[in-house]
């Protein structure tokens, strides 16, 4: 059936009579696992909602949905770890409806409860399905002997460390449960052998997980772990965080490429060994943006033919008729938008089809420029049918300078169930009609020119062949430089205690090129453009 309720309307209640069947089924696992371990409540994972993979410190374990929603794998391969050291462990989760949440917990007391201080959550999958990785640390005071793990995925819900034992959401997931085997560290004499950094990850995007380990490292007890980064070509490390007690790193949210490297120290000795250092690049951010989990379908008349936003007036049609996506971002002239500006926005939506009546509107605006559309970066602009959808958007203070990326959607979907959500593509593949359309934008800076804005200021040399000198004709508080590329990424950057009438700004390193510089106070910002010979 065409285009039924979306997200709220996808998921149907269980049938009634599974609970004349599962009374039986929990006798029976119950006798067949350890006494003392609960057994989850039941879970549907006929729909995709299931896991099909579990990798984990030896631990290689395919599988198919298992009946009531529950796998017991105790008596198979055990994963084998070392206390005090961290290991990677990868969920592999289908295709499905929504988002699946992934998590696990590990008996480290061995007392037959999963207690919330021993879970540890392993991230999200698309609708589209994915491998789910994270670090699990073994703490140094787990006793060795053998102990259960517990994985599990649900629809749509974050899992809560204390549903261990509860049923999915809306009865919707899985559970599987594997033996690990836990040895004791010895405890560490010396200098740390430590060999070379490594990553999951060569290159990322802002939004990318990535774990940081290091070879050549024999577990011991009372080592500490000290990662460090250094942006590429400085040599300028920085402690990430205080020390740990486990191996292994796990990193979001890397805005340039970077160096890193871990320094162990035994606390015993007080000596410390120094990884060689692991690179791992930053991706372009065009290439970061997610693209349709679920394809859109916009042959039915559920399809954007015109957006008018600043000087964009783009009138189109179904432009993929197989992804119901189209980027525009290189060949529709950028609009400017100010800083504080409010931005009236109209995009016609088609008439759709077997009488539906409702098409939303969203536009999404990366204004933080990490290649991602946040929640905060999401316009609602209206619901209509047949018709211009009208609504305006409000550029943020917080938004950087530069161009970035917008993304306007329309989906067949009626207001109370359209939102954030639909940012990355539909929400459910039985009800995907719609389309996605992507543009440039250029944020410029804000019109307003309070007091700090008018102080009389010189800059010179400009243009410039690398240090340029910043003179106001009276002591003057700023608080930050920065400087930026035409294109918003940010070159140069400094904060400042103290007012002073004279500043510096280096840019030996830059390439040539044209750069907008912000000085930035209390009272406000000055925005001046730098030419680099």
């Amino acid at each position: 059936m065409k285009k039924t309720t979306l997200l709220s309307g996808v998921r149907q209640d269980f049938t009634q009579i599974k609970g004349l069947f599962f009374g039986a089924f929990l006798l029976a696992s119950i006798t067949a696992q350890s006494q003392s371990y609960c057994t989850p409540e039941e879970g549907d994972c006929t729909d995709g909602d299931e896991i099909v993979n579990v990798t984990f410190a030896g631990i290689n374990n395919s599988s198919a949905c298992s009946e009531f929603g529950y796998g017991d794998y105790t008596a198979g391969t055990a994963a084998s770890v070392v206390a005090g050291q961290s290991y990677n462990i990868s969920v592999t989760i289908p295709p499905h409806i929504g988002t699946q949440y992934v998590a696990a917990w590990l008996d480290f007391n061995d007392d037959g409860v999963f207690d919330a201080s021993e879970f540890f959550t392993i991230g999200t999958s698309p609708a589209a399905g994915s491998v789910v990785t994270a670090s699990i640390a073994i703490p140094v005071s787990a006793p060795a002997g053998n102990i259960r793990m517990r994985v599990k995925a649900q629809y749509a819900q974050a899992i809560a460390p204390t549903s261990s034992c509860a049923e999915p959401y809306l009865g919707y997931g899985e559970y599987e449960d594997y033996a690990v085997n836990v040895t004791a560290g010895t405890a560490c004499t010396g200098t740390p052998a430590v060999g070379a950094a490594t990553s999951t990850q060569t290159s990322v995007c802002g939004q990318t997980s990535f774990v940081l380990s290091a070879s050549g490292v024999t577990p011991a007890a009372g080592y500490s772990y000290q990662w460090q980064s250094s942006p590429t070509g400085t040599d300028q490390w920085t402690n990430l965080g205080a020390a740990q007690n486990s191996l292994s790193y796990t990193r979001t949210g890397q805005t340039q490429a970077t160096f890193y490297r871990v320094v162990i120290t035994c606390t015993g000795s007080g000596l410390s060994g120094t990884s060689t250092a692991v690179s791992v690049g930053q991706n372009a951010v065009d290439t970061c943006y997610c693209i349709n989990t679920i394809n859109f379908n916009c042959t039915d008349g559920d399809v954007i033919t015109n957006v008018t936003v600043g000087t964009i007036n783009n009138s189109t049609t179904c432009g993929n008729a197989t992804t119901g996506y189209t980027n525009y971002s290189g060949s529709v002239t950028p609009p400017v938008f100010n800083i504080g500006a409010t931005i009236p926005v109209s995009v016609s939506v088609g008439p759709s089809g077997d009488g539906w009546l409702y098409e939303s509107v969203g536009v999404w605006i990366d204004y933080n420029k990490n290649g991602v559309f946040d929640e905060a970066e999401y316009n609602y602009i209206g619901t209509g049918l047949n018709q211009a959808v009208t609504g305006s958007i409000t550029i943020p203070a917080t938004a950087v300078v530069g161009n970035t990326r917008m993304r306007v959607v329309v989906a067949a979907s009626a207001a109370e169930s359209f939102g954030h959500q639909f940012a990355c593509g539909p929400v459910a593949a039985n009800n995907n009609y719609g389309e996605m359309e992507d543009y440039t934008v250029t944020i410029a800076p804000s019109l307003s020119t309070p007091a700090f804005e008018n102080a009389s200021v010189s800059v010179y040399p400009n243009p410039t062949n690398g240090l340029v000198n910043v003179q106001f004709a009276t002591q003057t508080a700023v608080d930050a430089i920065n400087v930026y590329s035409v294109s918003g990424q940010l070159v140069y950057s400094k904060q400042f205690n103290t007012a002073s009438d004279s500043y510096t700004v280096d840019l030996q390193k830059a390439a040539t090129g044209v750069y907008i510089m912000k000085l930035e106070g209390e009272n406000g910002t000055i925005v001046k453009r730098l030419v680099k010979n």
